[in-house]
């Protein structure tokens, strides 16, 4: 009885032994495991940006001018100033009387009051065509507005008639500014030509055409100024844009009423805004690193009133992401690290598990669809909660073992 215990122990330590041998072997025959790092496949809206930097700038701004040369008495105003238009005096010129009986200047001046009544008329038509175009816009978004909540129209639709009613509302308000501009050019040019026609006339005093504030000053001290020196420079900062250059090949992207966020103006949160128009004309710009660029300006209007972003003045230098496109709100997405290019198709390396040593990845073509910096839309080749390599490295191929 003895015997047969011995040998049953026997046999039991041998097969034990033999399975650790065959364990060590495994063991010691298993393949180098590369260290990778990994995620899962997830799903969500992708939204596709044009990024880039631009600046501020009042949309509508009038450059007062020296209508004839004189003696200018030194400037009161500075900027930051408030102005209103067909308020006091804010330059005040005596004309030379050389200047005011030259008959050219006679001449000029009676083409100016024409050119001015003719702008003034002009200005009068653009308003009235605005005034409609406007009513019609206002009509359409308003029933836009209560169709929306039913989902009676698209939100595509709903944004390209909002733009409309932006346009139409920035265009009455350029109309307005355009007739202010001409009645006072007409003004300049009647003041003129009455001087020109007395023995002496009495210094000419200049007002603001517009409302709104001293942007520049470009001539301060009192002394002589020749006719068509520049001196200041007015626009109502209320009326702000965004203008940012991008890439020609980005602009080509990009529409009116896309939706805009300006980023690092200095404020506690981001602006939002539309585009309002992508210029059709490309201008060179050469880079920080010396390339020649073909570069295009984008128009953004804000839409944050002037309340919450008063701090933000002509010229300063802001950041925009600009939206291009999007996906459905439930696609596939996985991290843009995680695709690989090869002959024109793209792969990636996802991790599958076995029994006996663990996780290795099998390299899966997939179909791509919109894309940006962080994240791509995949159409077809992975499933929800797949797990793939992030950042592949140059060692990793078909059917190799990872840990993470």
């Amino acid at each position: 009885m003895s015997k047969i215990v011995n040998r049953r122990r026997n046999w039991w330590l041998i097969l034990l032994g033999t399975l650790g041998l065959v364990g060590l072997v495994t063991l010691a025959l298993r393949p180098d495991r590369i260290a990778v790092e990994i995620a899962k496949v997830q799903t969500g809206r992708l939204e596709v940006f044009v990024n880039d930097d631009g600046i501020t700038r009042v949309k509508e701004r009038y450059t007062l001018i020296a209508p004839v040369s004189g003696k200018m008495v030194r400037l009161q105003v500075h900027p930051g100033d408030r102005v209103e238009a067909g308020s006091k005096p804010i330059v005040i010129l005596d004309p030379t009387d050389s200047e005011l009986l030259d008959p050219r200047t006679k001449l000029q001046s009676q083409e100016r009051v024409k050119s001015a009544q003719a702008s003034i008329l002009r200005a009068d038509e653009l308003k009235s065509v605005a005034l409609e175009t406007l009513k019609l816009a206002e009509h359409d978004f308003q029933r836009a507005s209560e169709l929306i909540e039913s989902n009676s129209v698209s939100q595509s639709e709903f944004d390209n008639i909002e733009h409309r009613y932006r346009i139409a509302k920035a265009e009455l308000r350029a109309a307005d500014f355009m007739r202010s501009v001409a009645q006072h050019e007409l003004g300049v040019a009647q003041a003129v030509l009455q001087a020109s026609d007395a023995d002496r006339g009495e210094p000419m005093r200049l007002g603001s055409p517009v409302q709104g504030v001293i942007l520049k000053v470009m001539r301060e001290d009192a002394g002589f100024v020749a006719a068509g020196t520049p001196i200041l420079e007015i626009g109502d900062p209320r009326d702000m844009e965004v203008q940012i250059d991008v890439l020609s090949t980005a602009a080509v992207s990009i529409k009116p009423g896309a939706k805009a966020e300006i980023r690092g103006w200095g404020g506690s949160k981001p602006l939002s805004g539309r585009v309002r128009i992508v210029e059709p004309s490309a201008f060179l710009k050469i880079s920080a690193l010396g390339v020649e660029e073909r570069r295009v300006n984008v128009l953004i209007d804000l839409d944050e009133p002037w309340q919450e972003r008063q701090d933000l003045g002509d010229g300063f230098r802001v950041d925009a992401n600009i939206l291009v496109d999007k996906t459905k709100p439930d696609v596939l997405i996985v991290p843009t690290s995680a695709l690989e290019s090869s002959n024109g198709k793209w792969y990636v390396y996802r991790v599958e598990k076995t029994f006996w040593q663990g996780h290795c990845v099998r390299r899966i073509e997939v179909e791509t669809g919109l894309s940006n910096r962080i994240n791509t839309e995949i159409i077809s080749g992975l499933d929800l909660h797949d797990q793939i390599v992030l950042y592949p490295p140059e060692t990793i191929q078909d059917g190799r073992w990872v840990t993470w």
